[in-house]
């Protein structure tokens, strides 16, 4: 029997669109019952020990943020400097005789692929850094201190 309902006016009631349990402006009787909420001064103190856990988390988040604002500052230092010097050589090499441009396409290319890790280690500071921000900080670091040593 399409379209009709075997269900009983109890059923029909609780599926009805302005039955809501939770809202509090459907059942005019409904009232929150504050004497309990006092005398559970014990429960009170529990809830809001979340709230300051929930403080805390935050500002932990906060700060791990500025971490990665820190980190992800020395990164974009580190490749301005790159871009500088790939920008100076690409102008040399412009002017060079054929036997030093092979040198310095060499240098471009390392300068190239320097670049690259740089940028991988930046957009790895906020793709990956709140899910996993010790082992990032510390990749990125050892990023950091290998493009160093190399240079």
């Amino acid at each position: 029997m399409h379209g009709t309902s075997s269900a009983s006016s109890t059923e029909r009631s609780s599926r009805d669109p302005d039955y809501d349990r939770d809202n509090q402006a459907v059942d005019p009787t409904y009232r929150k019952d504050y004497d309990r909420v006092v005398d559970n001064s014990g429960a009170a103190g529990t809830g809001s020990t979340s709230v300051g856990g929930n403080a805390d988390y935050n500002q932990r988040l906060l700060n791990q943020y500025a971490d990665m604002d820190k980190l992800a500052e020395v990164v974009l230092y580190e490749l301005d400097n790159l871009e500088n010097r790939y920008n100076t050589l690409l102008n040399e090499y412009k002017n060079a005789k054929s036997s030093s441009r092979q040198v310095m396409a060499m240098e471009l290319d390392k300068i190239s692929d320097d670049r690259v890790m740089l940028y991988k280690a930046y957009t790895s500071i906020y793709r990956n850094g709140k899910s996993d921000w010790i082992n990032v900080k510390r990749d990125v670091e050892n990023t950091l201190r290998e493009y160093r040593k190399k240079n």
